[in-house]
Protein backbone atom coordinates (compact mmCIF):
# COMPACT_ATOMS: atom_id res chain seq x y z
CA UNK A 1 0.00 0.00 0.00
CA UNK A 2 1.19 3.93 -0.72
CA UNK A 3 2.33 5.47 1.46
CA UNK A 4 -0.38 8.50 0.34
CA UNK A 5 -3.14 5.99 0.80
CA UNK A 6 -1.43 5.08 4.20
CA UNK A 7 -1.28 8.87 5.10
CA UNK A 8 -4.51 9.83 3.65
CA UNK A 9 -5.87 7.01 6.33
CA UNK A 10 -3.87 8.42 8.96
CA UNK A 11 -5.66 11.95 8.16
CA UNK A 12 -9.24 10.97 8.08
CA UNK A 13 -8.75 8.63 11.18
CA UNK A 14 -7.63 11.86 12.71
CA UNK A 15 -10.25 13.69 11.45
CA UNK A 16 -12.70 11.48 12.68
CA UNK A 17 -11.00 10.99 16.24
CA UNK A 18 -11.26 14.59 16.36
CA UNK A 19 -14.78 15.11 15.86
CA UNK A 20 -15.36 12.24 17.65
CA UNK A 21 -13.98 13.95 20.66
CA UNK A 22 -15.13 17.64 20.01
CA UNK A 23 -19.00 16.20 19.96
CA UNK A 24 -17.84 13.79 23.09
CA UNK A 25 -16.29 17.47 24.66
CA UNK A 26 -19.60 19.57 23.57
CA UNK A 27 -21.78 16.59 25.34
CA UNK A 28 -19.83 16.52 28.23
CA UNK A 29 -20.06 20.48 28.69
CA UNK A 30 -23.64 20.39 28.10
CA UNK A 31 -24.42 17.75 30.44
CA UNK A 32 -22.46 19.69 33.13
CA UNK A 33 -24.66 22.99 31.73
CA UNK A 34 -27.76 21.12 32.75
CA UNK A 35 -26.51 19.95 35.65
CA UNK A 36 -25.73 23.36 36.74
CA UNK A 37 -29.05 24.60 34.88
CA UNK A 38 -30.76 21.93 37.08
CA UNK A 39 -29.04 23.07 40.26
CA UNK A 40 -29.81 26.98 40.21
CA UNK A 41 -33.61 25.84 38.82
CA UNK A 42 -33.74 23.84 42.48
CA UNK A 43 -31.73 26.49 44.43
CA UNK A 44 -33.75 28.94 43.11
CA UNK A 45 -37.28 27.12 44.03
CA UNK A 46 -36.05 26.70 47.38
CA UNK A 47 -35.32 29.97 47.93
CA UNK A 48 -38.64 30.89 46.56
CA UNK A 49 -40.14 28.90 49.04
CA UNK A 50 -38.09 30.24 51.39
CA UNK A 51 -39.70 33.51 51.07
CA UNK A 52 -42.89 32.34 51.06
CA UNK A 53 -42.57 30.66 54.17
CA UNK A 54 -40.50 33.67 55.59
CA UNK A 55 -43.90 35.88 54.24
CA UNK A 56 -46.10 33.77 56.16
CA UNK A 57 -44.57 33.65 59.22
CA UNK A 58 -44.60 37.92 59.15
CA UNK A 59 -47.56 38.32 58.75
CA UNK A 60 -49.64 35.53 59.91
CA UNK A 61 -52.03 37.88 61.56
CA UNK A 62 -53.57 38.90 58.79
CA UNK A 63 -53.08 36.07 57.26
CA UNK A 64 -56.64 35.36 56.99
CA UNK A 65 -57.00 38.44 54.15
CA UNK A 66 -54.40 36.84 51.52
CA UNK A 67 -57.89 36.32 49.29
CA UNK A 68 -58.21 39.62 49.40
CA UNK A 69 -54.44 40.34 48.64
CA UNK A 70 -54.88 38.03 45.54
CA UNK A 71 -57.60 40.01 44.29
CA UNK A 72 -55.82 43.51 44.98
CA UNK A 73 -52.94 42.03 43.11
CA UNK A 74 -55.05 40.74 39.69
CA UNK A 75 -56.75 44.44 40.13
CA UNK A 76 -53.33 46.41 40.04
CA UNK A 77 -54.24 49.48 41.81
CA UNK A 78 -50.94 51.54 41.68
CA UNK A 79 -51.74 52.43 45.69
CA UNK A 80 -50.77 52.01 49.33
CA UNK A 81 -53.76 49.40 51.12
CA UNK A 82 -55.13 49.80 54.26
CA UNK A 83 -53.89 46.06 55.17
CA UNK A 84 -49.82 45.83 55.59
CA UNK A 85 -50.19 42.40 54.26
CA UNK A 86 -51.99 43.38 50.64
CA UNK A 87 -49.07 46.14 50.28
CA UNK A 88 -46.05 43.31 51.47
CA UNK A 89 -48.13 40.73 49.28
CA UNK A 90 -47.91 43.37 46.30
CA UNK A 91 -43.93 43.83 46.70
CA UNK A 92 -43.14 40.29 46.13
CA UNK A 93 -42.52 38.34 42.85
CA UNK A 94 -44.91 36.66 41.00
CA UNK A 95 -42.74 33.46 41.74
CA UNK A 96 -42.94 34.14 45.47
CA UNK A 97 -46.37 35.75 45.43
CA UNK A 98 -47.69 32.13 44.07
CA UNK A 99 -45.84 30.22 46.43
CA UNK A 100 -47.46 32.27 49.16
CA UNK A 101 -50.94 31.40 47.81
CA UNK A 102 -49.73 27.70 47.63
CA UNK A 103 -48.44 27.24 51.48
CA UNK A 104 -51.26 28.57 53.20
CA UNK A 105 -53.54 26.63 50.72
CA UNK A 106 -55.84 29.51 49.10
CA UNK A 107 -56.70 29.55 45.34
CA UNK A 108 -54.97 31.99 43.18
CA UNK A 109 -57.94 34.70 41.48
CA UNK A 110 -57.42 36.15 38.47
CA UNK A 111 -59.74 39.02 38.13
CA UNK A 112 -59.40 41.84 35.92
CA UNK A 113 -60.53 45.44 35.86
CA UNK A 114 -62.77 44.69 32.51
CA UNK A 115 -64.21 41.69 33.98
CA UNK A 116 -65.71 43.17 37.23
CA UNK A 117 -67.45 45.81 35.10
CA UNK A 118 -68.66 42.97 32.59
CA UNK A 119 -69.93 40.95 35.81
CA UNK A 120 -71.68 44.02 37.30
CA UNK A 121 -73.48 44.63 34.01
CA UNK A 122 -74.40 40.67 34.49
CA UNK A 123 -75.15 41.55 37.78
CA UNK A 124 -77.45 44.67 36.63
CA UNK A 125 -79.39 42.36 34.34
CA UNK A 126 -80.22 40.00 37.16
CA UNK A 127 -81.32 42.69 39.49
CA UNK A 128 -83.96 43.67 36.49
CA UNK A 129 -84.97 39.81 35.60
CA UNK A 130 -86.13 39.14 39.48
CA UNK A 131 -87.30 42.54 39.95
CA UNK A 132 -85.13 43.85 42.91
CA UNK A 133 -85.97 47.69 42.29
CA UNK A 134 -83.87 50.35 41.36
CA UNK A 135 -80.55 50.39 39.50
CA UNK A 136 -78.14 51.37 42.33
CA UNK A 137 -75.01 50.45 39.52
CA UNK A 138 -75.81 53.68 37.15
CA UNK A 139 -72.71 55.78 35.91
CA UNK A 140 -70.93 52.75 35.40
CA UNK A 141 -71.55 51.84 39.15
CA UNK A 142 -69.89 54.91 39.86
CA UNK A 143 -70.50 54.11 44.27
CA UNK A 144 -69.43 51.15 43.90
CA UNK A 145 -65.71 52.35 42.56
CA UNK A 146 -65.50 54.70 44.84
CA UNK A 147 -65.60 53.02 47.71
CA UNK A 148 -61.70 52.02 46.39
CA UNK A 149 -61.10 55.35 45.23
CA UNK A 150 -62.42 57.90 47.83
CA UNK A 151 -63.14 55.42 51.41
CA UNK A 152 -61.41 52.55 51.10
CA UNK A 153 -59.69 53.71 54.86
CA UNK A 154 -63.14 54.33 55.95
CA UNK A 155 -64.78 51.88 59.07
CA UNK A 156 -67.52 50.03 58.63
CA UNK A 157 -68.41 49.62 62.05
CA UNK A 158 -70.61 52.55 62.47
CA UNK A 159 -73.01 50.75 60.03
CA UNK A 160 -76.18 49.22 61.20
CA UNK A 161 -76.67 46.70 58.75
CA UNK A 162 -79.64 44.76 60.55
CA UNK A 163 -82.40 47.31 59.64
CA UNK A 164 -84.86 45.52 57.38
CA UNK A 165 -88.11 43.85 57.55
CA UNK A 166 -88.11 40.19 58.29
CA UNK A 167 -91.04 38.64 55.23
CA UNK A 168 -91.43 35.53 56.67
CA UNK A 169 -92.74 37.47 59.81
CA UNK A 170 -95.10 39.34 57.86
CA UNK A 171 -99.26 38.25 58.02
CA UNK A 172 -101.74 38.95 55.56
CA UNK A 173 -104.25 41.30 57.07
CA UNK A 174 -107.20 39.89 58.88
CA UNK A 175 -107.10 37.67 55.92
CA UNK A 176 -106.66 39.63 53.08
CA UNK A 177 -104.67 38.05 50.99
CA UNK A 178 -104.00 41.12 48.53
CA UNK A 179 -103.08 43.08 51.61
CA UNK A 180 -99.65 42.09 54.16
CA UNK A 181 -98.92 44.13 57.57
CA UNK A 182 -95.65 44.11 57.69
CA UNK A 183 -92.86 43.28 60.52
CA UNK A 184 -91.98 46.52 61.60
CA UNK A 185 -89.36 45.77 63.90
CA UNK A 186 -86.74 45.95 61.01
CA UNK A 187 -84.01 43.70 62.38
CA UNK A 188 -82.71 41.45 59.51
CA UNK A 189 -80.16 41.69 57.23
CA UNK A 190 -80.49 43.13 53.66
CA UNK A 191 -79.24 39.67 52.33
CA UNK A 192 -81.88 37.68 54.56
CA UNK A 193 -84.77 39.78 52.92
CA UNK A 194 -83.41 39.57 49.25
CA UNK A 195 -83.23 35.80 49.63
CA UNK A 196 -86.45 36.14 51.30
CA UNK A 197 -87.74 38.24 48.56
CA UNK A 198 -86.83 36.05 45.63
CA UNK A 199 -88.41 32.84 47.03
CA UNK A 200 -91.59 34.64 49.07
CA UNK A 201 -93.75 32.12 47.22
CA UNK A 202 -92.56 29.68 49.21
CA UNK A 203 -93.88 31.24 51.85
CA UNK A 204 -96.74 31.62 50.90
CA UNK A 205 -96.21 35.51 49.59
CA UNK A 206 -96.37 37.07 46.25
CA UNK A 207 -93.22 39.44 46.00
CA UNK A 208 -95.94 42.10 44.13
CA UNK A 209 -97.01 42.56 47.52
CA UNK A 210 -93.68 43.34 49.38
CA UNK A 211 -90.93 46.22 48.51
CA UNK A 212 -88.25 45.55 46.49
CA UNK A 213 -84.93 45.11 47.91
CA UNK A 214 -83.57 48.02 46.73
CA UNK A 215 -85.75 50.07 47.38
CA UNK A 216 -86.03 49.12 50.84
CA UNK A 217 -82.05 49.80 51.06
CA UNK A 218 -83.08 53.38 49.66
CA UNK A 219 -85.93 53.83 51.99
CA UNK A 220 -84.26 52.63 55.26
CA UNK A 221 -80.63 54.12 54.69
CA UNK A 222 -82.03 57.50 53.16
CA UNK A 223 -79.43 57.15 49.94
CA UNK A 224 -80.98 60.04 48.67
CA UNK A 225 -79.62 62.33 50.81
CA UNK A 226 -77.00 60.65 52.74
CA UNK A 227 -73.36 61.11 53.17
CA UNK A 228 -71.20 59.77 50.06
CA UNK A 229 -69.11 56.98 52.00
CA UNK A 230 -72.75 55.62 53.02
CA UNK A 231 -73.69 55.11 49.88
CA UNK A 232 -70.63 53.69 48.54
CA UNK A 233 -70.78 51.14 51.93
CA UNK A 234 -74.81 49.90 50.53
CA UNK A 235 -73.57 50.28 47.10
CA UNK A 236 -70.91 47.35 47.98
CA UNK A 237 -73.63 45.59 50.36
CA UNK A 238 -75.90 45.45 47.50
CA UNK A 239 -73.34 43.88 44.96
CA UNK A 240 -72.11 41.36 47.74
CA UNK A 241 -75.47 40.54 48.86
CA UNK A 242 -77.36 40.34 45.46
CA UNK A 243 -74.33 38.31 44.31
CA UNK A 244 -74.98 35.82 46.87
CA UNK A 245 -78.31 35.45 46.44
CA UNK A 246 -77.85 35.05 42.64
CA UNK A 247 -74.61 32.42 42.65
CA UNK A 248 -75.68 29.34 41.98
CA UNK A 249 -73.95 27.92 45.75
CA UNK A 250 -73.43 30.26 48.15
CA UNK A 251 -70.52 28.08 49.42
CA UNK A 252 -68.38 29.39 46.44
CA UNK A 253 -68.45 32.81 47.95
CA UNK A 254 -65.92 31.54 51.10
CA UNK A 255 -64.74 34.60 53.33
CA UNK A 256 -65.56 35.38 56.89
CA UNK A 257 -67.20 39.20 56.97
CA UNK A 258 -66.37 39.60 60.38
CA UNK A 259 -62.78 40.80 59.03
CA UNK A 260 -63.97 42.61 57.00
CA UNK A 261 -63.00 46.15 58.89
CA UNK A 262 -62.77 49.26 56.25
CA UNK A 263 -64.40 49.44 52.31
CA UNK A 264 -61.31 48.77 51.06
CA UNK A 265 -61.57 45.16 52.40
CA UNK A 266 -65.34 45.62 51.51
CA UNK A 267 -64.92 46.61 47.81
CA UNK A 268 -62.49 43.36 47.36
CA UNK A 269 -64.92 41.29 49.01
CA UNK A 270 -67.74 42.21 46.83
CA UNK A 271 -65.30 41.77 43.87
CA UNK A 272 -64.64 38.43 45.41
CA UNK A 273 -68.18 37.95 45.52
CA UNK A 274 -68.38 38.84 41.72
CA UNK A 275 -65.95 37.09 40.50
CA UNK A 276 -67.53 33.82 42.71
CA UNK A 277 -70.90 34.32 40.84
CA UNK A 278 -70.17 35.58 37.22
CA UNK A 279 -66.72 35.02 36.19
CA UNK A 280 -65.32 32.03 38.37
CA UNK A 281 -68.09 29.80 36.06
CA UNK A 282 -67.31 31.40 32.83
CA UNK A 283 -64.06 30.34 32.98
CA UNK A 284 -63.82 27.12 34.36
CA UNK A 285 -66.53 26.51 31.19
CA UNK A 286 -64.33 27.92 28.55
CA UNK A 287 -61.62 25.74 30.27
CA UNK A 288 -63.55 22.19 29.63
Amino acid sequence: MSLEIWSFIVDALSLIATVVLTVAIYWLQRSHEKEREQMEVEAQKKAVAEAARVFLIDNEDEIEYLPLSAIAKSLNFKRKHHRAITTKFLRCSEEVQKEILKQANFQPIEVSKEQVSAALKRLKDDIKVHSFGRDALYDGAKYFHRAMERYSDEKIETVNPYIFEDIRRTHFYQGDSLQLLKDTSYNGTLYGYMYDYLYSADFGKSKWLLQPPIDMVWLQCNLAGCPEEIMTFWTMRIVIDCCRVFAKSEEDIIFDEDLIETQEDMYYYAVMALYSTYIAKKVEGANE
